[in-house]
């Protein structure tokens, strides 16, 4: 089996094009199908997103995004060093239909079958599941 995938870099707004790049590339070495490629890609790009924006104050922030592909599921594991995430998880919800903004997180939490968030050793961590159908 080949190494986990890993993007390492500053979480600038080009670092989205490589995240899809890395996804594409992750997808077509391990064969997923295109429903569970395009809402998993969905949920990654949005939390890479929200990290790039949210997570700066001044200077680089560096961000990390492993993929790890199992029989059963695709799981991505992001960090970074940027501002604490101001998050609860639990009591995220779409915002009303006018809103422009607001929906990331919302739309990760229905694509996704786990999303995790915690702030450990001054980082960002995110944990992301998506389970895969077994054949």
């Amino acid at each position: 089996m080949p190494e986990n995938p890993v993007l390492e870099g500053a979480a600038e707004p080009e670092t989205l094009d490589l995240i899809h790049e890395l996804l594409a590339e992750t997808f077509a070495l391990f064969r997923l199908g295109a429903a569970d490629a395009m809402q998993f890609e969905l949920a990654v790009v949005e939390i890479g997103a929200n990290i790039i924006e949210h997570s700066r104050a001044s200077g680089v922030v560096t961000l990390r995004l492993e993929l790890e592909v199992f029989d059963d599921r695709i799981v991505a594991n992001y960090s970074d060093d940027g501002n604490p995430a101001r998050v609860d998880l639990d009591s995220v919800a779409l915002p009303d239909d006018l809103a422009e903004r607001g929906r990331g997180l919302a739309i990760a939490i229905n694509v996704l079958d786990e999303l995790g968030y915690r702030r450990s050793g001054g980082k960002n961590h995110w944990h992301l599941v998506r389970n895969l159908p077994t054949t």
